[in-house]
């Protein structure tokens, strides 16, 4: 029983970023729906504090693990003229695009796309290696996801 509700609460905690704050992720899961069947989780106390503290926590993260296309990298004077440049070049042929232009001393770096598996970010590389040949996948800890909700 203890293995169902560890399990259950670890499912529940990946995704508590997209939850809202009016219903609780268990109760969620318990609300039944007709024709389907009934959920009934028993719990101790603690854990409603700890699912609410994980949300707390999932909401002030800058953004999950994913991946991002980079397009340049560089340092020195040159360094963010060149990505200025890049980024201006990439705002002409893909406007719609999500763009990041970082920098992290002494690198500035221009990177596109939000993707929170590698795999995803596929089909972009392959329409930007026409305009940047040198461009190639990223893993990124910064990545914005859309929000919404999986209850």
């Amino acid at each position: 029983m203890k293995f169902l509700l560890v399990a259950v609460f670890i499912l529940l905690s990946g995704s508590c970023f997209a939850q809202s704050s009016s219903k609780r992720m268990v109760e969620a899961v318990q609300e039944s729906v007709e024709g389907e069947g009934t959920v009934t989780i028993h719990q101790e106390e603690g854990i409603n504090f700890l699912l609410d503290t994980q949300v707390d926590v999932n909401k002030r993260m800058a953004g999950v693990d994913g991946y991002r296309i980079q397009l340049y990298s560089g340092s020195g004077p040159k360094g963010k003229r060149q990505a200025m440049e890049v980024k201006g070049k990439l705002l002409d042929e893909f406007p719609d695009e999500a763009i990041s232009t970082t920098y992290t001393a002494p690198w500035w770096r221009v990177r596109v796309g939000n993707y929170r598996h590698k795999h995803e970010a596929l089909p972009l590389l392959n329409s930007l290696k026409e305009f940047f040949p040198n461009c190639y996948v990223v893993k990124d800890s910064e990545v914005k996801m859309k929000k919404f909700d999986r209850m």
